[in-house]
């Protein structure tokens, strides 16, 4: 018995050494392991820290370098405004600070916003010290009356101010009916008489006529309705909606044999088949069919089907 555990024990011991080797070995990877990967994260962030630092001293020195200051500034796209204005916008900057790199790009392009013909603006650098600006500005097309004041307005129905130092003076016909202020439902109002203006414009204006070179004064309180003042001319003529340069050129054929008739004549109104409604101090009538009404007062022919 003795024997047997005598020779038993050698055996066991070898094969518990032999477990311990590979467990040893084991471990000692798992410490190189350790201690390379503890090397590269020491190493990164001594290369993250260093570029970060060298990061923030080229930073320092850009915004600091007068190498980088603003020396020239293009200006494109002014035809309406003077560039002391949008000169005037870039100082309130510059006088705080004129590096290029410290620009706030986004809010020199909303301080030149502000003046009232400017549209739009693009803003961007050009290194080392250029700072180039695109204005699109606001196209006028026509003369607004508000009260006594007459202002210029764009497409868009925007009101805008005579400039002193404009230079390019405008030929349009004046428009009335337009509502002053800047809220939304108004500009949504003014912008839609526009529309209306426009499409009368360019119907006057088709196949080469160029008949809105005649206008003198345009009203559109009537969205269904435009009435017009012919250059040297008192008459208030109604034109309806549609087929502007039809009625247009009616009356153009007739005025002369209109005034002779009615000498006192006020206005003429074509939006009816097939009738002329024309009003003068002696009452209204209907010319065409010469059917006499009652009066300002009658009740209104049925329209024709613009």
């Amino acid at each position: 018995m003795e024997k047997r555990i005598a020779e038993y024990a050698p055996e066991r011991a070898s094969s518990i050494l032999a477990r311990q080797k590979p467990r040893e070995a084991g471990n000692t990877r798992a410490y190189w392991s350790r201690l390379v990967l503890v090397a590269r994260w020491g190493v990164a962030c001594f290369l993250s820290i260093g570029v970060i630092g060298g990061g923030l001293l080229v930073r320092q020195f850009l915004i600091h370098s007068t190498r980088f200051n603003v020396a020239i500034k293009e200006i494109q796209g002014l035809h309406y405004v003077s560039e002391s204005q949008v000169q005037s916008k870039l100082s309130e900057f510059e006088a705080r600070n004129r590096n290029l790199f410290s620009l706030d790009l986004n809010e020199v392009r909303k301080s030149i916003e502000q003046i009232p013909w400017v549209n739009e603006v693009i803003v961007y650098r050009t290194f080392p010290n250029r700072l180039m600006i695109e204005i699109k500005e606001r196209r006028p097309i026509a003369f607004a009356k508000l009260d006594t004041t007459t202002l210029l307005v764009d497409e868009e129905g925007v009101l805008l101010e005579r400039i002193p130092e404009m230079k390019t003076q405008f030929d349009f016909p004046v428009i009335t009916g337009l509502e002053p202020g800047f809220q939304q439902e108004i500009l949504a109002r003014n912008h839609q008489r526009l529309q209306l203006y426009q499409r009368l414009i360019q119907s006057l204006d088709e196949n080469g006529a160029n008949l809105s070179k005649d206008l003198s004064e345009i009203y559109l309180q009537d969205p269904d309705n435009v009435s017009v003042i012919l250059n040297d001319d008192t008459v208030l003529v109604y034109l309806g909606r549609t087929d502007f340069q039809l009625k247009f050129r009616h009356y153009l054929a007739m005025s002369k044999d209109l005034k002779r008739k009615y000498p006192k004549l006020d206005s003429v109104d074509l939006r009816f088949q097939n009738q002329i409604i024309v009003n003068s101090a002696r009452g209204e009538v209907a010319y065409g069919r010469e059917k006499r009404l009652s009066g300002p007062g009658s009740a209104p022919l049925a329209p024709d089907r613009d």
